[in-house]
């Protein structure tokens, strides 16, 4: 009779275990954990941070809104790192979405293979300093990778006047990356389009 209630509670453990390693373990989620439910403004755009509840889908789960230069592509959406997520792009016309969670950031980004070259986008939020969030836009596309300049974020409601300087470079990085991502567009449309 002791070995069987033993084999009953094993039973009962072993899919919650199983269950539980399937889960995000919110213990390594340090940026995540600390910045959830707190908006931010970078002087023009604002976001949240959302908690973790339940299953991650899509970026919307964890901030919002979404992201203005970001937009997801026709695949799969990964939570890295992942051991068993496939992230090679052999195929044309395939990628994926993903979301990487760091202790001291949190990645958002897509890679993409498309029919003539690979390309990659995305964007990091890291904080180095006090009452600020940072973020890098990257892009891989048919030239070259890039990224803008560092952008960042103050807490929602806090006194913007005392930030002017900062919040007009804010506005140029972003304008500096989107110009140039405009510029490769057209010079990679004339590379492979215009004979």
């Amino acid at each position: 009779m002791f070995l069987m209630k033993r084999f009953f509670l094993l039973i009962l453990f072993v899919p919650f275990f199983s269950f539980s390693q399937e889960t995000l373990d919110l213990n390594n989620l340090s940026f995540i954990k600390k910045y959830a439910t707190t908006s931010w403004t970078n002087g023009t755009d604002t976001i949240i941070f959302k908690p973790l509840k339940g299953e991650i889908s899509n970026w919307s789960d964890v901030v919002g809104p979404e992201m203005w230069y970001l937009y997801s592509v026709d695949g799969p959406f990964f939570i890295l790192p992942c051991e068993e997520c496939y992230t090679g792009n052999e195929c044309h016309m395939c990628g994926y979405n993903a979301i990487r969670f760091k202790d001291d950031s949190l990645e958002l980004f897509w890679e993409y293979q498309n029919d003539f070259f690979y390309e990659s986008e995305g964007v990091k939020f890291y904080s180095n300093k006090q009452n600020i969030i940072s973020c890098i836009i990257s892009r891989g596309g048919y030239f070259e990778d890039y990224k803008s300049e560092e952008i960042n974020w103050f807490p929602l409601g806090s006194d913007l006047s005392l930030k002017t300087q900062e919040i007009q470079l804010n506005t140029k990085n972003l304008e500096d990356f989107l110009n140039k991502k405009d510029i490769e567009r057209e010079e990679t449309h004339k590379e492979l389009f215009d004979f």
